[in-house]
């Protein structure tokens, strides 16, 4: 993810750029000579993660007094405001949980290691260790990964946490039920909604086919793209509508999107990610960004527009002028 942004009230994350479609790497993991897992880099709540599938955010809050369960779950829900629910992970398939554990390790640091709390708990009145299951998003309980000889039932009220444990001689991480008033270090937030903190919708703006800031040069005559990427269940960039799209520093004026010989906006719709939804591809002139403030200072760019349902929304990307 390239960039991220904390709402005015500093409760929500949000993503604001391009995010890549592979999760942030923390770094290979394996056993160490003392039966530690070692990581190559910082994991844990270093950089909030975007899951392009289900355009959920996610992070991983470490608590280093330790928390129990009731409690994690009441500071994860604390962290949503409005539109923007948060809550305990919901971990339903076995690829969000590839991806929680891709980007945070489920908070485990050493094989046989206390992890972090997600969101499953047990009914009270289950009656057997697997039945009674419940994520406290309300999403169905199907997909699980639980550690050998788990769930055990063998406390009254359980909840799930991540734990460090082996198969053969490889460290892996999965779920165990424990006590929900027992602690682990930390929970993992999932995030999702308008999390802006503002009246905002914030979309996937790239101005760049590649990687890094998009060049521009001041005294190009010519045009540049700006493509907003839409996403299953969070954007449709098909509904935005194109008078009312500019790009700029995000103060008026900023440049409208450019017209072509006969008077009509430069837009098109295509499926750019190739994830089989339309996206939202504009073009806008060098010389009415630079009209609009442009100059060899401006390090990012700012679009801003509405949907035709008069839902606003914004987009921040990168670039390089010189």
């Amino acid at each position: 993810m390239k960039h991220l942004r904390w709402s005015t009230a500093g409760l929500c994350i949000i993503a604001l750029a391009a995010c890549d479609s592979t999760p942030v790497d923390p770094g290979a993991t394996g056993a160490g000579p003392d039966g530690t897992l070692s990581v190559a880099a910082p994991v844990l709540g270093a950089v909030p993660a975007l899951d392009d599938a289900s355009g959920h955010l996610y992070d991983a809050v470490a608590v280093a007094e330790g928390i129990n369960w009731t409690d994690a779950r009441t500071a994860a829900e604390g962290l949503g405001a409005g539109s923007c629910l948060a809550y305990l992970a919901s971990v339903t398939s076995a690829e969000e949980n590839d991806f929680i554990l891709a980007n945070f390790q489920g908070g485990v640091p050493s094989i046989g290691g206390t992890g972090y709390w997600i969101g499953g708990f047990q009914d009270t009145e289950s009656g057997t260790p697997a039945n009674g299951w419940m994520w406290v998003s309300g999403d169905p309980w199907g997909y699980t990964d639980w550690a050998d000889a788990k769930p055990d039932g063998f406390f009254t009220v359980d909840a799930v946490r991540y734990t460090g444990t082996t198969v053969g001689f490889s460290p892996i991480v999965q779920w165990e039920d424990v006590d929900l008033t027992l602690t682990a270090p930390g929970y993992v937030v999932e995030f999702e909604g308008d999390c802006t903190g503002d009246a905002l919708i914030d979309v996937m703006l790239k101005l760049t086919q590649g990687e890094g800031p998009r060049n521009i040069n001041l005294k190009s005559r010519g045009k540049i793209a700006a493509a907003v990427l839409s996403v299953a269940d969070v954007f449709d960039a098909t509904t935005i509508d194109p008078k009312t799209v500019t790009l700029g520093d995000g103060s008026d004026p900023d440049a409208p999107v450019a017209g072509n010989k006969h008077g009509k906006l430069m837009v098109a719709w295509p499926d750019l990610d190739e994830d089989g939804l339309a996206d939202a591809l504009f073009h806008f002139n060098t010389q009415d960004l630079i009209a609009a403030g442009l100059t060899a200072e401006t390090t990012e760019l700012v679009l801003r527009g509405m949907t035709t349902d008069g839902v606003e929304f914004t987009g921040v990307d990168e670039v390089a002028v010189k």
